[in-house]
């Protein structure tokens, strides 16, 4: 967790929060909320995006850090959003998602749809966004499942074949999903 900028952790049988060291004392672009610090955990691996921009890893638990930014093929301003499917990590930015199992490779998976919010059901990467709610295919390519979003996008959740998108004004939507069939109910 972040307190103050800086990321504790906290395990089972812990008396207190440890600091892991990484502190983020960078400023927040555009005074965005939603372009902040951003984490994600698998296991002992750990991936933190910084408001400046920057990724860090981290393969033992929080212990040690490595600015991983230079692998990275695309240029940004801020992360929206990081998480692990299995064992490749997703990261949202402002320009475009990017992929990696390793930290060290990265893929771009599209750097003309723009996802706030990532969803995950086993091995399945949905995200949404202000041009629509899209599932990732197995090609790496974003199929859209619903064209509209009916505002900013605050949370995106899957739970027994349905897609829940929260939105910032709009409230709740849900989207059903089967095979190639997708209804959209509000």
């Amino acid at each position: 967790m972040e307190y103050q900028r800086r990321l504790f952790k906290w395990q089972p049988g812990d008396l207190e929060w440890k600091d892991t060291g990484l502190v983020d004392t960078s400023e927040q672009p555009d005074k965005d909320l939603r372009c902040g610090f951003r984490l994600a955990v698998s296991g002992t691996t750990v991936y933190v995006g910084k408001r400046s921009g920057r990724l860090f890893q981290s393969l033992d638990a929080g212990s040690s850090w490595k600015d991983i930014t230079p692998n990275l093929p695309i240029q940004f301003t801020c992360f929206k959003e990081i998480v692990f499917a299995d064992s490749t990590v997703y990261v949202a930015t402002d320009v475009g998602v990017l992929a990696s199992r390793t930290g060290v490779h990265w893929r771009v998976i599209a750097d003309d749809i723009v996802i706030d919010r990532f969803a995950v059901d086993g091995l399945a990467v949905y995200g949404a966004g202000d041009t629509g709610v899209y599932r990732l295919d197995v090609h790496d390519k974003w199929k859209q499942i619903s064209p509209v979003v009916p505002g900013k996008v605050l949370s995106l959740v899957v739970d027994r074949n349905r897609l829940y998108v929260a939105t910032e004004r709009r409230g709740i939507f849900h989207i059903l999903l089967e095979a190639d069939n997708y209804m959209v109910n509000n």
